[in-house]
Parts: C-alpha cells; sequence; structure tokens
C-alpha cells in the first residue's frame, strides 16, 4: 500500500502501460511512488498531504499581529499562554483570528498566516513557546504539477532497471533527492511551491 503518495498505483501503471491484472510489478511501483513523494516533501520542504488526525504544535510568535503556523489546513483550537507558564489559559474564539490568504481554501491551498483580528480580543505573546495550536498541517489536496512530478519520476526510475547502467533495487533517498534537483522537467513542475523560508512565503 502507498501511504500519503502523490499518485496511485493504477495511475503509475497506467502511465507505464502496465494492464490491470498485470500484478507482477504492484510492490516495486508502490515502494517508488512512495520513495518519491517524500523526496518531492524534501526537495520542496513541505509535504502535501493533510494531517489525518489533529495535531499539537507550539510556537513562539516573533509579532503580536502575526502567527506563521507552516501550511495550515484547519483550526481547531487555538490557546496562549500570556504569563509563562506553559498552561494556555487563553482560548481564543474563532472570531479572534483570521485565517490568511482568506482564499486558500477554495485555490486548493493551505493557510500560512494566522492573524488577530482587527475586532479580536486577544494578540499574541511573544514568550517563548507562548502559542498552542491544534490542527491540520498539510495540504488539503495534492497540486496536479506535483502529481505530475511524482508520475514522471516514477516512470523514469521504474524503467531505469531497463538501461544499460540502470539501478537495480529499491531507490535510495539520495538517488531521488539528485534526480528531482537535476532533471529539467521536474523542476519546472515543482519549482513553484519550494518553501523557501520558515514564514511560509
Amino acid at each position: 500500500m502507498i501511504t500519503n503518495g502523490y499518485a496511485t498505483l493504477a495511475e503509475i501503471k497506467g502511465r507505464l502501460g502496465i494492464i490491470t491484472g498485470d500484478t507482477a510489478d504492484d510492490t516495486k511501483l508502490e515502494s517508488i511512488v512512495e520513495a518519491i513523494s517524500r523526496a518531492i516533501d524534501m526537495q520542496c520542504s513541505r509535504r502535501f498531504y493533510v494531517d489525518a488526525n489533529d495535531a499539537t504544535r507550539y510556537f513562539t510568535a516573533e509579532f503580536g499581529d502575526v502567527l506563521y503556523p507552516g501550511d495550515l489546513v484547519s483550526v481547531t483550537t487555538l490557546a496562549t499562554d500570556v504569563s509563562g507558564s506553559r498552561t494556555y489559559g487563553t482560548a481564543w474564539a474563532a472570531t479572534d483570528y483570521d485565517l490568511e490568504p482568506f482564499n486558500a481554501a477554495l485555490d486548493g491551498r493551505p493557510y500560512t498566516k494566522v492573524c488577530a483580528s482587527p475586532l479580536g480580543l486577544y494578540s499574541f505573546p511573544t514568550l517563548s513557546k507562548g502559542v498552542k495550536l491544534i490542527g491540520k498541517w498539510g495540504w488539503p489536496s495534492v497540486p496536479k504539477p506535483i502529481a505530475e512530478a511524482c508520475l514522471l519520476a516514477g516512470e523514469k526510475l521504474f524503467k531505469r532497471k531497463d538501461a544499460v547502467f540502470g539501478v537495480v533495487g529499491s531507490p535510495e533517498m539520495g538517488q531521488l533527492k539528485q534526480m528531482l534537483r537535476d532533471d529539467p522537467d521536474l523542476a519546472i513542475l515543482m519549482n513553484p511551491y519550494i518553501k523557501f523560508d520558515i514564514l511560509g512565503v
């Protein structure tokens, strides 16, 4: 089974022209798709799947009016600690903050900023580990260019076994990272999604 892959087994088999009933290479293809998906995550410094369950993360806010939480899909609970006790006794209501970009969900993209609402009751404390955020991180859906990059790299990697100097066996992460970095077609697909800094840009 493929875990958080950016292509399905059926999609990679279709790209390779493998008929549905031919299962001889299924395990190898699943391994390739999952390995490439994780290499894409490393190359882009972000992941393009969403948490299955809520996760709790802690942040040190740099500013009182904005927090940069990374790629955020949804918020269940936002609470802050204004005393340094790490008790997070100040629970924010949904009206106390805004998720930005405002239309990210409509565009199939994550939110990258949590901003204190102009009419909200609170601001972010700049104490160390002053913000507790419970929610889901990642991307709400896999962007089409990322899915295409996964299929293209998967096709190339699978066919390398037929090359004179092809690599036999499980793909290594270093080999995948080099392929993703050096292939101009893959770079075109992935470069717009590379995360360059910690502020979610």
